[in-house]
């Protein structure tokens, strides 16, 4: 499945959104920039799994990512063109970043992780986070710089855990 302009606007908005309620002040931001920036660390991981999620082709979570960027399509594009009366079409990207057998292995152990984690207080920044990752990361800037960096880490990764598990 392929983002449409939809899904880029749901995956920005999400973005947004988060930048919106995370921005502390500029005083702040001159203080303490690396703690402030620090805050947004949970929501950067998370797009990371939505990337992830949107970039696996089979399985049940392949089911679930394609389902996620179908959802971000529809509802992205009903937003452009019965919202603010745009057109819409499909955005540059690619279709898939491929991932090795080490690359699923280790996309299936960083969902785990995701799915596991509880935190008090950061729970919505969680699921804005996958769901802009979802939309945004096969599109095609992002891919280039993001999504295609990301699915060679957890390749290299997943074939070095592999490796020295067998």
């Amino acid at each position: 499945m392929t983002p449409t302009l939809g899904a880029v606007l749901v995956g920005l908005a999400l973005l947004v959104w988060e930048l919106f309620l995370w921005f502390p002040s500029l005083k702040t931001l001159q203080n303490n920039l690396l703690g402030a920036a620090g805050d947004l660390l949970p929501f950067v991981l998370c797009w990371c799994v939505g990337a992830l999620t949107v970039m696996v082709v089979g399985g049940l979570v392949g089911w679930v990512g394609d389902m996620a960027l179908w959802g971000a399509n529809a509802f992205g594009d009903g937003l452009l063109v019965y919202g603010v009366g745009a057109q819409t079409g499909t955005a540059p990207g690619s279709t898939a970043t491929p991932l090795t057998q080490g690359g699923l292995f280790m996309t299936a152990l960083v969902l785990v992780g995701f799915l596991a984690r509880r935190k008090r207080g950061a729970r919505g920044s969680k699921w804005r986070g996958w769901g802009s990752g979802v939309g945004l990361g096969l599109a095609g800037g992002v891919a280039r710089y993001a999504a295609v960096p990301l699915a060679s880490a957890v390749n290299l990764s997943g074939a070095w855990l592999t490796g020295m598990i067998s």
